[in-house]
């Protein structure tokens, strides 16, 4: 049904084409040397278009394949004019026989199969336009002096005879330059409009179809001849299609899509600075009340002992616990916008990790909160390595096991573990047995300074945004899964380090999910 109203709505042009192609075809009975001219002058004009659109569009074309063939197309042209007026009949050259025609015609495509060869690895690369139009001028002076000057071109064509084996291997040779064109066309299609691309690939189907026919002529006003010279037409008619026409009436698409991809690295480019504005938006939340409201209990705290006289001693104590209390919550806040700072600027540091003696150090980091909760850590016997950066890693498990104390309910026990992955990863994990969080409030977990509101303590929200920034910078992934009253299990992955097969031998590691565990009270 799609493909019958595709039809319909083309006929008109399809019937036009039809008639066009019959009355070439009339003109070839009457003379082919306006027959040939017509077809010639036909691709001659496309391809001097191409370069016209592709010169002119060369100060904001990011993709340079079309500026390439638009260059390669000019000379295209210009080997394409000798060879109409050298052909055999036309009388412009003299002493010219048929075979100069042909050794032009050979010269032609060799450089249009070759063009069309390189032109995509130009996608994304710069072009010096100068160096190549140096070059095709070069290439085309020695291509046309050695056949009208120094006459060392092979043979292509003898009277009577017909195409030499020169003419008819070089015609396959061209060929498969087109069909290595197509599949290269086809292994980078992301790079071009689909209307563009389809009408490339019906070029060179066709400009193949008339390369074969061009191969068993014996007589340049032959029926043979006269096929490959329709095909070349509506060969060229499709690469008219796909960048003249194109060009004009939408022209995004012949720049392969460059004004498209901007528009939309416009908008990822919005987006971002959207998403840093509403992260300067929450610093400055954070530095006008996290900060503001630590400093006036300070400031309170300060006042009420200055009059110190009317202040029992433990009232004093009181008052200085407070003040040292919330002087170390100030550090927190800043330690971590600095990290925060840091985590932006460094670059990303790649080493194997000793997770054990990490896991050993955050222990002896938080003994006093471990100690004051009364809390229980479950651990594996031993633990993977991984690639990443031990400072870093040791503040993703600051954070996880700072909230399962937190959040753990009294005395609490918090496990922690680790398992490999099947894509290369190790998925480590703190799971603690308090209170869970709602399904509803676990994707603002990870956002800069959010907060869940089930926690029975102040924070900042800054914690588990820093564990997802650094978790991401060192290429793994961070999540939660919970369910209200059943606890919750914060993990994040990190790329597992090469195997030392010798002490992977001795010193086996066993996945913290399996019996294989030691449970140790910290204090």
């Amino acid at each position: 049904m799609q493909k019958s109203s595709v039809l319909t709505k083309n006929a008109p042009a399809i019937l036009l084409g039809v008639v066009l192609l019959a009355g070439l075809y009339a003109t070839s009975l009457y003379n082919y040397l306006l027959f040939h001219s017509l077809v010639e002058l036909f691709t001659i004009v496309v391809a001097a278009g191409i370069f016209m659109i592709a010169w002119n569009a060369r100060s904001y074309l990011n993709n340079n394949y079309l500026l390439f063939i638009g260059i390669a197309a000019i000379f295209i042209a210009f080997l394409d004019l000798f060879h109409t007026l050298a052909y055999q009949g036309m009388g412009v050259f003299a002493d010219q026989t048929a075979n100069t025609a042909t050794q032009i015609w050979v010269a032609m495509q060799y450089l249009q199969g070759l063009s069309l060869l390189i032109a995509p690895f130009f996608i994304g690369r710069k072009l010096k336009t100068s160096l190549q139009l140096g070059a095709y001028l070069l290439v085309t002076g020695l291509l046309l002096g050695s056949i009208f000057v120094w006459h060392i071109f092979p043979v292509a064509y003898v009277q009577g005879s017909g195409l030499t084996v020169f003419k008819k291997v070089s015609e396959y040779i061209i060929v498969v330059f087109f069909l290595a064109s197509i599949g290269i066309l086809l292994r980078k299609r992301q790079e071009f409009d689909p209307v563009v691309l389809r009408f490339l690939i019906l070029f060179l189907a066709f400009t193949i179809a008339s390369e074969i026919a061009f191969t068993s002529y014996v007589s340049v006003y032959g029926g043979a001849n006269l096929v490959g010279h329709l095909l070349r037409l509506v060969a060229f008619f499709f690469l008219y299609k796909a960048i003249i026409e194109t060009g004009l009436v939408r022209p995004y698409a012949i720049l392969l899509r460059d004004l498209q991809r901007s528009e939309e690295s416009l908008r990822q480019h919005a987006a971002a600075l959207q998403t840093h504005s509403e992260e300067l938006d929450a610093y400055d939340h954070t530095v006008a009340h996290n900060l503001k409201n630590p400093l006036t209990v300070i400031i309170a705290s300060a006042e009420a002992i200055t009059d110190i006289g009317d202040l029992t001693r433990a009232e004093q104590k009181e008052f200085m616990d407070q003040i040292k209390s919330t002087a170390f919550e100030m550090n927190s806040i800043i330690d971590n916008l600095l990290l925060l700072s840091e985590l932006r600027k460094a670059e990303t540091p790649a080493e194997p990790v000793n997770m054990a003696r990490v896991v050993a150090a955050i222990r002896k980091r938080l003994g006093y909160i471990i100690k004051t909760n009364q809390a229980r850590l479950i651990l594996p016997k031993t633990w993977p390595e991984v690639i990443g950066y031990g400072p870093w890693i040791e503040e993703v498990w600051a954070n996880y096991i700072t909230n399962a104390l937190k959040y753990g309910g009294p005395k609490p026990c918090v496990e922690l573990g680790a398992a490999p992955q099947a894509d290369g990863m190790v998925r480590f994990w703190v799971r603690d047995q308090g209170d869970g969080i709602p399904l509803e409030a676990q994707s603002r977990l990870f956002v800069p300074f959010s907060q869940v509101g089930l926690v029975h303590e102040a924070g900042h929200g800054l914690g588990l945004s820093i564990v997802r920034r650094i978790v991401e910078k060192l290429g793994g992934q961070v999540g939660v899964k919970s369910q209200a009253g059943q606890g919750s299990l914060f993990f994040f992955t990190l790329p597992a380090a090469p195997i030392d097969k010798e002490s992977a031998a001795s010193q086996p590691w066993q996945p913290a999910s399996e019996p294989s565990r030691t449970s140790l009270q910290s204090g």
